[in-house]
């Protein structure tokens, strides 16, 4: 009996501390290993924040230069991130937050990647992309003036005197002899010209045709009508055409968007004086910059061409078919049941000479 006691006291005084003592040294080792493992679902990329956020700005700078959205999205999903184009969105609001709006590139270039991906915000936009600027008002050239001619004095011309020979006063000789003309020969008075007139009138200058005030005008701005009301044909383009004075097509004219936010496009690429812009949930004015022999021109300026509901009057909307009427507008924008992200435009640059 005093044997077993003193056995369940040994193990009461030492086995119990060292079992107890091993128990939990297998929980920190545990614990250690499932944070480990929690860590590495949530950033499967092995990166760190701050590796990732330069990722993020190296790829937003490469699209803002190239504009090509799958190469983008090829290199987002190497990150692996839940949902890459919601976190380039925070990354948006974060930069805009400190001050960083559309004056820093790197604002810049996340917003176009952004809203590329569909996930830019009203503020967002607000900040970011604003109305478009109204183009700095061209100068007329004041017509060349001509110099005044200088006065025409008319001289009339001194008449020539006609020589009358005075008769002989000898008898004249016989029939048989020659007679001897006369040796001298009278020299008349000469006469003074006439005084030229004192009021000579000016001759009137031609006036020279007045050069228009711009190069190109808008000849045609609308929508492309929509072939069967309630219904999104699905495209997302600007169709341009830019024609001389006769309407005629010109290649080699340069268009681009007032707001400098896609690349310039030229006429001739599309088809005899013809281009075309993407509208990638987007929208921007069109003028033309330059002119066939590269150097500037100046333009009118088109409206503002969005694929935004709420960008487009209601006017718009029921010409091109989108709608039945403008109470019909107003119902179906409160409901999101137009097209939004789906219009397409169709556009006319006239030259003026």
């Amino acid at each position: 009996m005093k044997f077993r006691s003193r056995i369940l006291l040994f193990v009461v005084i030492f086995v119990v501390p060292i079992f107890c003592l091993m128990l939990a040294i297998a929980g920190i080792f545990a614990g250690y290993g499932i944070s480990s493992a929690v860590t590495a679902a949530g950033n499967p990329s092995g990166l760190s924040d701050s590796e990732i956020e330069a990722e993020i700005l190296a790829i937003a700078a490469e699209y803002a230069s190239t504009r090509d959205l799958a190469t983008a999205q090829n290199r987002l999903r190497t990150l692996s991130l839940p949902n890459s184009g919601q976190y380039i969105s925070f990354m948006v609001d974060r930069y805009i937050q400190e001050n960083r709006g559309p004056a820093d590139v790197d604002t810049h270039n996340l917003f176009l990647l952004a809203d590329a991906l569909g996930t830019s915000t009203g503020a967002m936009v607000a900040v970011m992309a604003p109305s478009s600027p109204t183009p700095a008002a061209i100068a007329t050239l004041p017509p060349t003036t001509l110099p005044a001619l200088e006065e025409i004095q008319v001289e009339e011309a001194t008449p020539t005197p006609t020589i009358t020979p005075l008769p002989p006063t000898d008898t004249p000789a016989p029939p048989t002899e020659t007679p001897v003309p006369p040796t001298d020969t009278p020299v008349p008075a000469p006469t003074n010209p006439p005084a030229p007139p004192t009021n000579t009138p000016e001759p009137t200058p031609t006036p020279e045709p007045t050069k228009p005030p711009v190069d190109f005008v808008v000849a045609e701005a609308h929508m492309v009508p929509n072939p069967s009301y309630n219904s999104c044909p699905g495209s997302h383009q600007i169709y341009v055409t830019v024609v001389d004075a006769s309407g005629n097509p010109i290649d080699g004219v340069t268009v681009e968007d007032t707001w400098h936010a896609v690349p310039p496009k030229i006429s001739g690429e599309k088809g005899p004086g013809k281009l075309e812009y993407d509208l990638w949930n987007n929208g921007f004015s069109l003028q033309v910059t330059r002119k066939e022999d590269g150097s500037p021109a100046a333009s009118e300026v088109t409206p503002k061409l969005s694929s935004w509901d709420e960008d487009i009057p209601d006017e718009w909307l029921v010409q091109a078919n989108y709608c039945r009427d403008l109470a019909d507008c107003a119902a179906r924008k409160s409901s999101n049941q137009l097209c939004r992200g789906h219009y397409s435009y169709n556009v006319v640059f006239k030259r003026t000479y």
